[in-house]
């Protein structure tokens, strides 16, 4: 058992109290009970990513040594939005949406759990039926100055930036969870920890044994900077094609590697000793490793044939430098439906991309991203006329290979 807690402890960055999970898992043990495990989420985005992807397989980690998983998904949280690492307050979702979101999150979170042997709640069960009294009275076990310590307030204040007062009480409502459901453990990202812990003083405060707090690092994006999110556009979904998943993935920095491996691979921990030995390597060209990483990563979301498929169309469209592989993908240009005359670069690339937004593409153009007809173009607002009236070809950044058929 002691080799298990150990595999168990493996990645956490934060483990609250710091013997809390070796308590937990001995009372476990002595009364033959699984482990409430916790994990909640705010359908605030239809796509899980591979920062997700980091809680959900230590989750999975719980769940096969027969402890139960219970997953939150925040419908009625989400209504205020979570103000964690934000500098200003989220633009609410309707109901509508959120319930979209969270069937998409109930079906990618059978990527890598048993959502079957999990229980599943809506947190609106409990908090809809909450009256006044309920709410002054479960207000009153925090204080502001408790609440306003939390570093996404503190900066605000410093910077004079606004604070909703729905905001403020979040925590204390994603905190009423854990008493609901009786948490043991509630497993997070570092940047939850604050939640995390709230959790715990309510459920003190209601007369309930207190939740240890698991926090896993920050995944950070194909950025390498800042940590990975849709808002941001830094992410990899888990339901990306494959071809795109092993693209982003080739494309993060050589410097998140190590980190990659550490948290979003499946490698053993041979395997990774060995890949982290070549690192160190001066004769190992890290764009191997990263093929490496890639491959495992496709492979773990779809299957090995699509990761073989994803690396060969990778070579082919990017690594290798012989124009007669890329494969184009033919559009109609009256699909776009746009006016031809005076479609400018920007727009026509806008419109092939949806995804990406018009300042991203802008950068794109202007640092010589774009190309028609193997000609780099630089300005966002030439019009597509000037250049050609006839069908041609359009590379958009390094994976993008359109072939347009203006008739």
């Amino acid at each position: 058992m002691n080799k298990e807690l150990d595999d168990l402890k493996k990645n956490f960055a934060i483990i609250i109290p710091e013997d809390g999970l070796d308590e937990k898992t001995k009372y476990s043990i002595e009364k033959r009970k699984p482990l409430n495990i916790k994990l909640g989420f705010d359908p605030t985005a239809p796509e899980l990513h591979l920062g997700h992807a980091v809680v959900l397989k230590k989750l999975k980690e719980f769940q096969e040594l027969g402890h139960q998983l219970i997953i939150i998904i925040g419908d009625f949280t989400a209504l205020i939005g979570d103000p964690t690492g934000r500098n200003k307050t989220r633009p609410p979702l309707t109901k509508e949406e959120i319930k979209i979101n969270a069937k998409t999150y109930l079906d990618q979170l059978c990527k890598i759990i048993d959502v079957k042997k999990a229980k599943v709640y809506f947190n609106s069960k409990w908090l809809d039926s909450l009256n006044l009294n309920d709410l002054i009275k479960l207000f009153s076990h925090l204080t502001l100055s408790q609440i306003i310590q939390r570093e996404d307030f503190a900066n605000r204040l410093e910077k004079h930036l606004p604070i909703s007062f729905h905001e403020l009480v979040y925590p204390i409502i994603q905190g009423y969870d854990s008493y609901k459901i009786d948490a043991d453990i509630e497993v997070g990202g570092t940047d939850q920890m604050f939640n995390c812990l709230v959790g715990r003083d309510i459920q003190s405060a209601y007369k309930k044994e207190k939740q240890v707090v698991c926090c896993m690092p920050i995944l950070r994006g194909t950025d390498g900077v800042k940590k990975m999110s849709k808002s941001l556009n830094n992410y990899i979904a888990l339901t990306e094609n494959p071809n795109d998943m092993f693209g982003k993935v080739m494309s993060i920095p050589d410097n998140l590697i190590t980190e990659y491996i550490d948290l979003a691979s499946s490698f053993s921990l041979n395997e990774k000793e060995k890949i982290m030995g070549d690192l160190k390597n001066d004769n190992v060209n890290p764009m191997e490793i990263k093929k490496k990483l890639a491959f495992n990563i496709v492979e773990q979301y779809h299957s090995k044939d699509e990761a073989n498929m994803a690396q060969e169309f990778f070579y082919k469209q990017v690594q290798s430098r012989n124009e007669t592989l890329i494969e184009y993908q033919n559009i109609n240009f009256k699909k776009i439906n746009l006016e031809f005359s005076s479609l400018t670069l920007i727009d026509l690339c806008k419109a092939i991309e949806v995804d990406k937004s018009k300042s991203q593409l802008r950068k794109l153009i202007e640092g010589g991203g774009v190309k028609i007809n193997n000609e780099k173009i630089i300005d966002p607002l030439l019009k597509i006329s000037t250049i050609t009236n006839d069908t041609f070809k359009i590379k958009i950044g390094k994976r993008g290979f359109y072939q347009i058929e203006i008739n």
